[in-house]
């Protein structure tokens, strides 16, 4: 009896002795025109996925499919100005200068070919850089993107009813955490912040709301000549799937995915069907695209 406590009481030290792993990454803050974003990178290859996240979120709202996606590709995610743990500025924050700043990020810190994937307000910023690099973006993936507009519901607090719902913005949008120590290593400095204590955040979330266009790409969505994969839940409340067959209609090429049983965030709630639709595009891509592939 006395052996086995002793072997227990040994094992038990060894345990805790152990280490705790480290996070597979390391959030890094990279340049984008005046402000720094968060940002975090992996994998390899020639061609890099550039995703972006949706309005209220952070770059973790990619993190169930970010690993897979980086044993095929070179992937960086970043938070978009405003959100998440980048800068805060006092604005602007209309779609031109946040559109502006991410193709700064492009230009300084991604090299090669790349394509650019983004949810809703994160789509339509993916949708208006590669209309702005149309030499460096070779697709965009887009998750139920806006661009058309919002539903009827949110479309009525955006613009200047904004200011009226502004103290609402942190625990109605910040509804993830945006901090994950087990998957992304932050300086100990960075990981004591959050959303919900900072008035920073606060007020660009409702300066958002209050100058952001979501309706920015209505009439320039034939200029969207790279391929494209449109990924939308049928029910989708936020940009209806009816808006989602519009910009198919207006986007040259493009290949339509639809998700029965599916909300806002398919690439949260289905994320496996989302990447092998991902890779099952940029491996075989619709016909009227030339010489997009993986890059194994």
């Amino acid at each position: 009896v006395r052996w086995l406590a002793l072997s227990l009481l040994l094992l038990l030290i060894v345990l805790q002795d152990q280490p705790e792993p480290r996070p597979r990454h390391r959030a890094e803050w990279l340049s984008a025109g005046a402000i720094e974003l968060r940002t975090v990178r992996a994998g390899s290859g020639d061609t890099t996925l550039f995703l972006l996240h949706g309005y209220g979120e952070s770059l973790l709202a990619y993190r169930a499919v970010f690993d897979r996606l980086a044993t095929r590709f070179r992937v960086v995610a970043v938070d978009l100005p405003g959100f998440g743990l980048s800068d805060k500025p006092d604005g602007p924050y209309d779609y031109q200068t946040m559109v502006g700043q991410l193709r700064s990020f492009l230009d300084r810190h991604i090299s090669g070919p790349v394509v650019i994937v983004g949810h809703s307000m994160g789509g339509q910023l993916a949708a208006g850089l590669a209309m702005l690099r149309p030499d460096r973006v070779v697709a965009t993936v887009l998750i139920a993107p806006a661009g058309l507009g919002l539903s009827p519901w949110h479309g009525a607090v955006t613009g200047e009813p904004a200011d009226l719902v502004g103290w609402l913005n942190v625990p109605i949008a910040y509804h993830m955490p945006i901090h994950a120590p087990d998957w992304l290593e932050e300086p100990k400095a960075r990981r004591a912040y959050d959303a919900l204590a900072d008035p920073g955040y606060r007020a660009a979330a409702t300066r958002v709301l209050k100058e952001y266009d979501f309706a920015a790409l209505q009439g320039r969505l034939d200029s969207l000549e790279q391929p494209t994969l449109l990924i939308w839940g049928r029910l989708d409340p936020t940009i209806p799937i009816g808006t989602g067959e519009t910009m198919a209609a207006q986007i040259p090429c493009n290949r339509f995915v639809s998700l029965d049983r599916t909300l806002h965030r398919p690439h949260q709630t289905a994320p496996d069907t989302v990447f092998r639709a991902v890779i099952g595009f940029l491996e075989d891509p619709p016909p009227c695209a030339q010489g997009l592939g993986s890059s194994d």
